[in-house]
């Protein structure tokens, strides 16, 4: 098995000591989350040969760090970090960081458009959810804080819908990957089971909540 492509030192160093750190300040992606799809992202990119894997990374890096200024439009907010940082340019060319905003635009699971290039397909797909409970804490966190009035079986409700229209087979985030990928394929079979039913998906999201502390109304 040939071993994975070795990200720049420098590029690697500057990533790790002025870009990442900013993600604790950003409710909800965390630090963890970020490293997760550079490593996923990484990985898809070893099965290309074309890929440049100092693009990916940073693109990885970057995907999210817009959600500091809009969460809404992070997307395009990330684009313009990365245009803007004058470091990346000792590294990248022109076209490359073009390319590499783009993909980060087009990282999005309900983007209308595929992306435009590789780069953006894999970090797109880099990104996806693997992790239920996770998709369990950060839906029902958000449902509530969007929907304080709501009671907390409409809460849950709200979540499971949600997910639903994410992760179900006909979901845009299910039908938006654009690689194989063993850990994302039982990840929707998980979510699909939990999901179908309204009462049993409320059992266990009152379960997982009760682990974290939270008590039902």
């Amino acid at each position: 098995m040939k071993g994975r492509k070795k990200v720049d030192a420098a590029i690697k160093d500057y990533i790790e000591t002025q870009i990442l750190p900013r993600y604790g300040k950003i409710s909800g992606h965390t630090t963890k989350h970020i490293n997760q799809v550079i490593d996923r992202s990484l990985t898809f990119a070893d099965s290309l040969d074309e890929a440049n894997v100092n693009m990916v990374y940073v693109i990885a890096a970057y995907h999210d760090l817009g959600r500091e200024i809009n969460d809404e439009h992070h997307e395009t907010e990330s684009a313009k970090l990365l245009l803007a940082d004058q470091e990346l340019k000792k590294y990248f060319t022109t076209d490359e960081l073009k390319i590499m905003a783009e993909a980060v635009e087009d990282h999005r699971a309900s983007s209308k458009h595929d992306p435009r290039s590789i780069y953006g397909k894999i970090v797109s797909s880099a990104d996806r959810n693997i992790s239920v409970d996770e998709i369990l804490e950060r839906c029902y966190d958000c449902v509530r804080a969007l929907y304080p009035d709501m009671s907390d079986d409409e809460v849950i409700e709200e979540c499971r819908v949600i997910l639903r229209s994410k992760y179900s087979p006909t979901g845009y985030a299910a039908s938006r990957m654009y690689f194989k990928d063993s850990d994302f394929e039982n990840f929707l079979q998980k979510t699909e089971e939990i999901t179908r039913d309204p009462a049993t998906f409320r059992e266990i999201q009152r379960d997982f909540n009760r682990h974290r502390g939270i008590l039902s109304d």
